[in-house]
């Protein structure tokens, strides 16, 4: 089942709705469908499909990881520059989303479908030259991406068999540059959420790693409850990222939305870096944040770019990306 996203406007009036607040909503966010199927539903697995394309989750990871505008760089110093560019502000700006999603049955309770997406559009880089003439510099860019939707059945009606699904488990968002840059690699091996109560949320494969809706009670299934938040809660976040760049990376924290549906950008701290005598290094990175005041269905990003990407006009982009569901009460 694919679909390709024409326009990002939809999109994002159906995430506003979502985060809103949405009196009429169902499960995970999505339109009441009591009454009639989703239009084009005629069995189990198109229901499925269809209900992981309008997961509220999945609706809005690619959001998470794009810009309304070229934002300031907000990184610090990142020792000498060398390169052909230094970059004042950047903003990824995405221009077509394609969505395949397939289903997997596991015996006559448990389902698992893959929502892969091809994201596309343009990274600008306003900077300065080393001639000190202003710039902005585009590339062109091209992502993938994945994430796995586990379903329960609930019940073998006939007469509603859109209802016979539901979702109960989200694994998390992974996304990066395909294909990837020869000698510009970038990859997230490792996040870690801290949580306000004391739990933490250690992930290292994320679309093999489980988060359970605790308002579905009857699923045992996944590693650890969904994070449900609470506004004004303190959060922390670590991620470990391995680098074939000699200089520091840049990775940056995306979470939530604010009143027109804009996500929030920080930079991530390097506290640690190890040179593992390869030609790449590890470094971890951590920020913290507070929990926004608008509720409902995000991902709080981890968004890794190369130095080169921002820094050298010459260089191709290359990212890492993963998203961690979340939801605010």
């Amino acid at each position: 089942m694919k679909r390709s996203l024409a326009t990002m406007g939809g999109l994002l009036a159906v995430a506003g709705l979502l985060i809103a607040g949405c009196s009429k909503e169902g499960l995970n966010g999505t339109a009441d469908l009591t009454q009639t199927p989703p239009a084009g539903v005629t069995n189990e697995t198109q229901a499925m499909q269809s209900l992981a394309m309008t997961d509220a989750f999945v609706q809005n990871d690619e959001l998470t990881f794009a810009d309304q505008a070229v934002q300031p760089m907000d990184y610090g110093t990142f020792g000498k520059i060398d390169a052909a560019l230094m970059p004042l502000r950047w903003g990824r700006f995405i221009t077509g989303v394609t969505k395949t999603v397939t289903t997997t049955v596991q015996g006559d309770t448990l389902a698992f479908t893959h929502v892969a997406k091809v994201v596309t559009g343009t990274l600008k880089i306003k900077g300065i030259t080393g001639v000190g003439d202003t710039v902005t510099i585009s590339k062109a860019f091209t992502d993938t991406s994945g994430r796995n939707i586990i379903f329960k059945r609930v019940a073998k009606n006939p007469k509603k068999f859109w209802m016979n699904w539901e979702p109960v488990a989200s694994s998390l968002v992974a996304g990066g540059t395909f294909p990837v840059p020869a000698g510009n690699q970038i990859s997230i091996v490792k996040v870690e959420f801290f949580l306000p109560q004391g739990d933490t949320i250690t992930v290292t494969d994320p679309t093999g790693y489980y988060l359970r809706y605790r308002w579905h009670g009857f699923f045992k299934g996944g590693r650890k409850d969904l994070p449900e938040l609470i506004s004004g809660n303190a959060v922390r976040v670590r991620a470990t990222v391995v680098s074939a760049s000699a200089d520091t990376d840049i990775v940056a924290f995306r979470y939530g939305y604010d009143l027109f549906n804009h996500n929030r950008r920080q930079r991530m701290a390097m506290v640690s870096e190890v040179n593992n005598g390869n030609n790449t290094f590890t470094r971890e990175y951590e920020s913290s944040w507070m929990v926004h005041f608008h509720h409902g269905y995000f991902n709080a990003g981890i968004d890794a770019l190369t130095r080169a990407t921002l820094y050298d006009d010459a260089a191709p982009y290359s990212v890492s990306w993963w998203g961690v569901p979340y939801r605010v009460n």
